[in-house]
């Protein structure tokens, strides 16, 4: 059986993950599932989601790892059995990353970071409506630390359509070798 693809989108709040996925999930050819890191951790309850103390801050802390681990481990078999997939992500925390890495490897993954000024991702964060104050600033340094892509897209340059071309472009020139290949060899060299 063919091994689904991976389209890795990564990017602080705001940098216009879900948009390009979804218009990027309408022109392509084959089917994509649509996958987002918020629509798994807004699985749970909104009791947990919206924690009023210390204690509870924790447990919704340890939820989101959880859930984010076995998105992570869910994701791969779906690719397993022939899904092809855009991902919908921030790598917000140290390790996240690791556990893609690992849990993707072998399989067609093309990794593209979107980025913008963090002045339009707070404009947009403060237009939007839907989300906390703060975390594109927050996000902002660590989401990118890795350094490491197929492909970078400053959306604010950048309109969802060009954007999209060049993802198309990127799908039809595969690299030789890709982002997570790269990787997973740095993962093995440091181990």
């Amino acid at each position: 059986m063919k091994t689904g693809q991976i389209i890795f989108f990564n990017g602080a709040s705001s940098s216009g993950k879900t948009t390009l996925a979804k218009v990027l999930q309408e022109k392509l050819e084959e089917p994509y599932i649509y996958v987002s890191m918020d629509n798994f951790i807004n699985l749970y309850p909104e009791k947990y989601l919206n924690p009023t103390n210390q204690e509870e801050m924790q447990i919704t802390w340890q939820l989101i790892l959880n859930v984010i681990s076995g998105m992570t481990k869910s994701l791969a078999a779906l690719a397993k059995t022939g899904n092809n997939i855009i991902l919908d992500h921030l790598l917000r925390e140290e390790g996240w990353l690791e556990d893609c890495v690992e849990s993707w490897q072998g399989l067609d993954v093309l990794f593209i970071g979107l980025r913008c000024p963090l002045e339009v991702l707070e404009q947009r964060e403060k237009e939007r409506g839907d989300r906390n104050i703060g975390n594109a600033r927050y996000q902002f340094d660590c989401v990118h630390q890795h350094g490491i892509y197929d492909l970078e897209l400053d959306t604010s340059v950048l309109d969802v359509d060009e954007c999209v071309n060049r993802i198309m472009l990127l799908i039809g020139e595969k690299p030789g070798e890709t982002a997570f290949e790269k990787l997973q060899n740095q993962m093995s060299l440091a181990e």
